[in-house]
């Protein structure tokens, strides 16, 4: 049952409105804990236990990390943060270890024992990546005296097996959702408006743009061998397909669980509008990008051996190159942690050195940038620049989304290389409508990223399609979402010819 079935939006969801509804607001979360197990158990069955296992483990080690803090005295500082620190990297081991094992074993075996190494048949259970870093942020977040650990092992479940969340994430922080996420507020109109008005745009947007792409991406990047204009042509459309598969899913994410009075943080901020890689990864997958940010990259750089490193550097080297050196290592981990997160695959860590090497250039020469602009009267936000920007932001992203899709660097490097010694543009005109897409599919694909740019546009100058629509008449707002919803129920990508095509980040 994936959010974009019917099974979903139309029976799961009604049904659990109806079941909420009926119980006190005291007892509201304990029906939506029952239909988060549900859900779980239905996607991923008795691989629940692995699921249970890290919300006792999370919910333990948070009391433990409290205790500890609760009884020292003042004059010992030092042995509580040693204490605390202990029974914290248990924890993280512990939660990490469960992901890691079911999801990298092989790939650690493969590695390293290359042909005596036997493949193990492990299952992994679905969403795992995320509600792992979710039990990781909270234990950091306890040990950091941000808030008091959960002492109601139903309310951490809750928080850490949330159906709206378990697949594809939000990564939610517990402070963040905890206090609406525990209210049991009942279902408003307002909410529930709001709530399915998302789903319907998060389905429009996986459904009729990025399931229409799918059989073209997997046909293209199956063949062993693609000319150029192939390649460039296979590069851009699995980068839209994972742009609208990803936010679409998001979005119906956020508003299921709006539809209970539940504000999940937003993870995509028109990242094609971004300026350079790094902006863009500020824009996409953000919960990600701030957990790594947050967990990852701070500690590294205040690490006392990277501030031991820096003031070295400061003495011998010189005050500039001291300036860079923890940012850079910690974008290294940062990076690192990245590509290994999206899975057990060199191509995924490829992708996370990729954008370490964009940013750390994009670091060292963004001040000779801007001195530039100054020096030859360039206007920063002129058009022109603008354009240029996109082009080469745009370049950038389907170039690692490339490596990113293909089955190994080698291929993905061939699809490289063939864009600049085989670039045939006959080959094109000859075979792009025969590559799993038609021309119908092409049109409609078209169509709904001319709706993604001009919405993005205006949510980018901050107007709200919405708002705008709420302040028409009754009757032509019920005449605007009908249509809506027939767009989605007559071009989306389902029926014959059309598989069910899974979330791809669902996987991650």
């Amino acid at each position: 049952m994936n959010y974009n079935s019917i099974s979903f939006f139309a029976i799961f969801l009604p049904l659990l409105i109806l079941v909420y509804e009926l119980f006190p607001q005291n007892n509201r979360k304990y029906v939506l804990l029952a239909a988060n197990y549900l859900f779980f158990c239905l996607l991923s069955k008795f691989l629940v236990v692995y699921q249970l296992a890290v919300v006792l483990i999370t919910y333990f080690v948070g009391i433990k990390l409290e205790k500890i803090e609760s009884s020292s005295s003042g004059n010992d500082r030092k042995i509580t943060a040693k204490k605390k620190k202990k029974v914290f990297v248990l924890g993280v081991l512990l939660n990490l270890g469960i992901l890691i094992v079911l999801k990298y074993t092989n790939f650690i075996g493969e590695t390293f024992l290359r042909s005596h190494w036997t493949v193990l048949n492990l299952l992994v259970p679905v969403g795992i990546s995320y509600y792992s870093l979710q039990a990781v942020s909270y234990l950091a977040d306890i040990r950091a005296k941000k808030y008091s650990a959960e002492h109601n092992i139903f309310n951490l479940a809750l928080y850490l097996s949330f159906f709206a969340t378990i697949m594809e994430g939000p990564i939610a922080r517990y402070n963040e959702i905890s206090a609406s996420l525990f209210s049991g507020n009942a279902v408003t109109y307002a909410n529930l408006t709001v709530g399915y008005q998302r789903i319907l745009w998060g389905l429009f947007e996986k459904v009729v743009i990025a399931d229409h792409l799918a059989n073209g991406v997997s046909y293209l990047f199956k063949q062993t061998y693609l000319a150029g204009s192939l390649s460039l042509l296979a590069a851009v459309l699995c980068t839209l397909q994972m742009y609208m598969d990803f936010a679409g899913t998001i979005d119906i994410a956020i508003g299921s669980a709006r539809i209970f009075g539940i504000y999940l943080p937003e993870n995509f901020r028109q990242p094609f509008f971004a300026k350079n890689a790094s902006e863009f990864w500020r824009r996409w997958h953000i919960t990600l990008g701030t957990f790594f940010r947050d967990y990852i990259f701070y500690p590294v750089s205040l690490s006392r051996p990277i501030m031991r490193l820096t003031k070295w550097t400061k003495k011998h080297i010189g005050r500039q190159c001291a300036k860079y050196i923890g940012p850079s290592i910690a974008l290294l981990f940062v990076w690192l942690a990245n590509g290994f997160w999206h899975g057990p695959r060199w191509t995924y860590i490829f992708y996370g050195i990729y954008y370490f090497v964009l940013i750390l250039v994009e670091l060292f020469t963004e001040q000779p940038i801007k001195n530039l602009y100054i020096k030859f009267h360039i206007n920063e936000n002129g058009i022109g620049l603008k354009i240029f920007r996109f082009i080469k932001l745009f370049i950038i992203v389907i170039v690692g989304e490339m490596f990113f899709r293909a089955d190994s660097f080698s291929k993905g490097w061939g699809m490289l290389t063939s864009i600049f010694t085989d670039f045939n543009l006959s080959v094109f005109r000859e075979q792009w409508k025969y590559v799993g897409i038609g021309v119908a599919d092409y049109l409609i694909v078209f169509l709904g990223l001319a709706v993604v740019l001009i919405v993005s546009i205006l949510r980018e100058k901050n107007i709200s399609i919405r708002n705008i629509i709420n302040k028409r008449p009754l009757y032509q707002r019920w005449i605007f979402w009908y249509a809506c919803i027939m767009v989605v129920v007559f071009l989306g990508a389902y029926g014959q010819g059309f598989g069910a095509v899974d979330m791809l980040y669902a996987g991650f």
